[in-house]
């Protein structure tokens, strides 16, 4: 006892100082957690604190960065666009507010953009119908009301006026200086290719909500309508001319051009050409502006309407249109006319130089009562020998005045003999009345060239003009085949056709003309086929030693595709060709193909496909090399997918040889090199990680972030994925990707919810910001927030049983979950839209697996359906209007056999049959306008439901479409969904509207 009584103290006195101390380090911990910042569930009214990154640019040298910063889940006029210019040597940034379309100067010193700090109140007194000009986006599309950096602040309607808006405007920042100028009312902006000048065109009464100003002015080699106005298929009415402010950058004057119609610059920027196109006709004309001496010199003066200007390719000569309307007639009556040397019409004391022109009223063969259509651009071919026009039939301009049924009936006539469906010819009617035929105008011979007629509507022209190629439909066009047409090369210096293949199909079976103009490449009995267009033999490109390149993942019914054309080889002698993970060289005389990737892609499941990084240079000449082929002696970019890893990057291939360069768990956008300098600009995203902007040098992997786009993101609970696989009853290998919250404890099982759309563990890393739904497909990122798990399964698809296969592959994916672990099989909900809610709503009356159902505009009846045409109802006509036959055929639908010939298929396929054996809720929702997928869909689902006693809600939206548009839509969904699948999985209470419904006349009701 003794003994024991002298250690006692000693024994006691370390318990009470390990005692203390354990306190006091209790009460530390608990004071860091205390101060430690507690990340909060994302609710609805926080989306809007979320922006997005657009209109990023990278200067020419490299040095600097232009980027917009927007709000997301607001009206566009109300997205308050913020404009980052970043010097990325400095990393100093410049800020300017409300302002959007950024563009460099090809020299890198100039940055020109639109600032609009009038957008949201010019939005909002459009939608009182005040008046107020301009559009609801304002330029860019997405701007709000705030003080903008600059000068010229003036406003609108009345300046200084009481609610006057402040007017839009163009800003050119000096980048070596900071110096700021602006123009206000500016729709178009565009640089000289040489950087020489700017130049500037008033915005229009019909580019008024025009996003940014269209660049279409001043491209380099010119467009076929400058302004980037009037494109294909449209006819300008009415004078369309709008001043133009021309810009020197070298001295900084001003020269004002009126009354502008098409403006555009040749190749190199040093003539500049325009149509002046004004009220009075008696000025009009087409006029050039050098650069170099500043002299205007008109080259054609007349009363009458210029358009369709168009440059060649080495800037030295020029097509144009003019003509005049024609009384009670639909068509102008145009002349074509074309300048062969306009740099000797503009040198000092030259004469007025003498056009060549095609006349139809006069040239042999042209045909009595057509047209030379300005519905169609003008290009030249390369050899500057033929200039490519539009030709239509003149007709009497279209009775516009309103007449009672009681005067003349108003009819349709639908025959089964038409070879387009009616509703087809609705939805194509003014593309059918605006088609023109493709001709050649020869400029030496100053002869007509008949190309395409009726029965070869289609001609592509190849790029240097030498041969065309058209494609003869007539006999093809069926609505329940595949299809098809037989080609012809087309001579476009005589017109001259000869057969190439018959009954070739089309879409992706059809690779078209080489860009050297050589080959006509095809697909067909499995392979490539390449037509030379010089001696009209064609050739099976590959060899015995190229494996087969059709598409093996494709599982429509059909005709098996290939992976497609990679590029071509810049030498002109070789296509690359996409294998499922290799790259393959196909010399283009038939000899033996070779592998690019040396098979690495199939030895280690890595798809390997080749990126353009290097912007072309739109100042080199065509006989410069074809532009958009790669030079396979140089180190070329590859990006790099692994199909079961899902990681990417992008790989080196030099010499034979692949070199990683980067290669993560992560998704990356295609990086775009600066054109003079070893810098590129790309993104990376996550689940977790958002994709802000990132600059590297040519390796990629030394990149650093150069935007902070949702810092706040840290502040809310958010996740991580997971990959896993499963497989079918087949044994085929699937792989789903599942969310957990960043809360979750192992071995807890939490509510799911699911989602699915034919393939999506390729999404494994991509990030998805909280964004208002506009559909039941879209996964909301609060629902993982808010504690759930959700899934995304891929599905294995057969012919004739594409919602069998849906519900085998969703309940294998599910229950795969289970097993791991996370899912708590008693809460699990599924949801799908469009394809996948026709899924999801057979899923729910055929599965016990899932406690709740959301669907959204899907297909419930497959016979029904078989019989509506494509997107189309008198009521809400839309879509491309043809029957629904190729889809079910041959598309998406997957089935491959009609509803007689196995009625039983598409009867016990449909969700509709199988009603009354539903257990659990659901929730349908559908836009009363859908033109894809009728309303009446949802409708009867929602009707059969109610007659055999289920519980369904069906959320209507009157005037939407197959997407909501509306933006308090897209809110009122994203919070009937969450509180939807909130009080069946789990167990929240359920708000008045899912238990006692709404009266409609209590529907408007705060």
């Amino acid at each position: 006892m003794r003994h024991a009584a002298a250690r006692l103290p000693f024994t006691r006195r370390p318990i009470a100082v390990i005692v203390m101390a354990m306190a006091v380090a209790l009460c530390a911990a608990a004071l860091m957690e205390a101060q430690a910042p507690t990340k909060k569930a994302l609710t609805i009214d926080d989306y809007t604190t979320w922006r997005s990154i657009s209109g990023q640019k990278l200067s020419g040298d490299g040095k600097w960065a232009a980027y917009v910063l927007q709000q997301l889940n607001t009206i566009p006029a109300e997205a308050k666009p913020v404009l980052h210019l970043r010097n990325l040597e400095t990393s100093a940034e410049v800020t300017v507010n409300d302002a959007t379309a950024p563009d460099f100067s090809p020299d890198s010193k100039w940055l020109a953009y639109q600032v609009d700090p009038g957008a949201a109140e010019r939005a909002r007194a459009a939608r009182r119908g005040s008046g107020s000009s301009g559009g609801t986006g304002g330029s860019g599309g997405s701007q709000s009301p705030g003080a903008g950096a600059g000068a010229g602040q003036a406003q609108e309607g009345g300046r200084g006026g009481a609610g006057a808006i402040l007017p839009r405007r163009v800003e050119l920042r000096n980048l070596e200086t900071g110096a700021v100028r602006s123009w206000e009312n500016i729709g178009t902006v565009a640089f000289s290719p040489a950087s020489t000048h700017l130049v500037l065109q008033r915005r229009g009464a019909d580019t008024a909500g025009a996003a940014g100003g269209g660049r279409g002015a001043g491209a380099p080699g010119g467009g076929a309508q400058g302004g980037g106005r009037g494109g294909g298929g449209t006819s300008p009415s009415g004078p369309r001319g709008l001043d133009v402010i021309l810009i020197d950058l070298r001295t900084g004057g001003h020269q004002l051009l009126g009354s502008v119609g098409d403006i555009a610059f040749n190749r190199t920027g040093d003539l500049l050409a325009f149509t002046v196109d004004s009220a009075v006709k008696d000025a009009n004309g087409l006029l050039v502006f050098d650069t170099r001496s500043g002299r205007i010199t008109p080259l054609d003066n007349d009363g009458r309407q210029y358009n369709r200007l168009a440059w060649n390719d080495a800037g030295t000569a020029l097509a144009v249109l003019k003509g005049n309307d024609v009384g009670k007639m639909r068509e102008k009556a145009n002349v074509l006319l074309a300048f062969p040397d306009v740099p000797s019409a503009t040198k000092d004391g030259a004469p007025a130089p003498a056009p060549t022109v095609l006349d139809p009223a006069k040239a042999e063969g042209f045909p009595k009562g057509w047209v030379v259509s300005d519905r169609a651009p003008l290009a030249w071919s390369d050899d500057h020998a033929r200039v490519f026009f539009g030709m239509k039939e003149q007709v009497p301009a279209p009775d516009t005045a309103r007449r009672s049924t009681d005067e003349t009936p108003d009819v349709d006539v639908w025959n089964t003999a038409d070879e387009r469906v009616q509703s087809r010819q609705m939805i194509q009617a003014n593309q059918d009345r605006n088609f023109t035929f493709r001709q050649a105008f020869d400029i030496k011979a100053a002869r007509f060239v008949t190309l395409a007629d009726a029965t070869m509507k289609d001609l592509d022209v190849a790029p240097d003009g030498r041969w065309a190629v058209g494609r003869d439909a007539r006999g093809f066009v069926l609505d329940k085949k595949e299809p098809a047409a037989d080609v012809y090369r087309v001579n476009p210096s005589t017109g001259e056709r000869t057969l190439i293949v018959k009954g070739q199909f089309t879409g992706r079976h059809v690779f078209g003309i080489s860009p050297h103009g050589t080959h006509f490449l095809y697909w067909k009995d499995g392979k490539v086929q390449a037509y030379d267009l010089d001696a009209g033999t064609t050739r099976t490109l590959g060899g015995l030693a190229a494996p087969g390149f059709a598409d093996m993942e494709d599982d429509h019914p059909g005709t098996r595709p290939s992976y497609g054309i990679a590029g071509y080889a810049s030498d002109g002698k070789a296509v690359i060709v996409n294998h499922r993970y290799d790259l393959w060289r196909l010399p283009l005389d038939g000899s033996a193909a070779t592998s690019l990737t040396g098979g690495q892609g199939a030895k280690t499941e890595t798809r390997f496909r080749l990126v353009r990084t290097a912007p072309d240079d739109p100042t080199l000449p065509r006989s410069a090399g074809p532009r958009g082929t790669f030079d396979l002696t140089k180190p070329l970019t590859l990006s790099a997918y692994g199909q079961w890893t899902k990681k990417a990057g992008f790989y080196e291939l030099a010499d034979g040889a692949l070199r990683q360069l980067l290669y993560e768990d992560a998704s990356f956008s295609t990086p775009i090199k600066a054109m003079q300098a070893d810098r590129f600009l790309f993104t990376r995203q996550t689940f977790v990680e958002f994709p802000d902007l990132r600059v590297s040098g040519p390796g990629f992997a030394d990149s650093q972030t150069i935007t902070d786009a949702n810092p706040q993101q840290k502040d809310y609970l958010w996740g991580s994925r997971v990959l896993f696989d499963y497989k079918n009853k087949d044994g085929v290998r699937l792989q789903g990707i599942l969310a957990v919250p960043e809360d979750y404890k192992p071995g807890e099982r939490r509510p799911m919810i699911v989602t699915f759309y034919e393939k999506n563990s390729q999404n494994m890393h991509v990030h998805t910001p909280p964004v208002y739904m506009v559909s039941m497909g879209r996964m909301p990122t609060q629902a993982v927030s808010h504690g759930y798990l959700t899934m995304m399964p891929d599905v294995h698809f057969r012919t004739g049983s594409s919602h069998s296969d849906m519900l085998e592959g969703v309940e294998a994916a599910t229950r795969k979950v289970i097993e791991m672990g996370y899912a708590d099989p008693k809460r699990i909900g599924i949801t799908g839209h469009s394809y996948g809610g026709e899924g999801a709503a057979y899923i729910g009356v055929m599965s016990k697996m899932f406690a709740a159902v959301g669907m959204g505009a899907g297909v419930v009846d497959l016979s029904n359906d078989f019989n509506m045409n494509w997107g189309w109802t008198y009521a809400a006509p839309g879509g491309s209007g043809d029957t629904a036959f190729n889809y079910y055929l041959y598309s998406q639908g997957r089935w491959g056999f009609s509803p007689w010939a196995q009625p039983d298929r598409y009867r016990n396929e449909s969700a509709l049959t199988w009603a009354p054996r539903a257990t659990a809720p659901f929730l349908i929702m559908h836009g009363t306008s859908d033109p894809t997928v009728g309303f009446i869909n949802g409708l009867a689902f929602y009707n059969a439901l109610r007659y055999n006693g289920k519980k369904a809600v069906l959320l209507a939206y009157p005037n939407e479409g197959h997407h909501l548009g509306g933006l308090a839509n897209q809110r009122d969904l994203t919070v009937r969904f969450m509180q939807f699948f909130d009080h069946y999985l789990k167990g929240a209470p359920a708000p008045a509207w899912l238990t006692e419904g709404v009266p409609f006349l209590k529907k408007d009701a705060k």
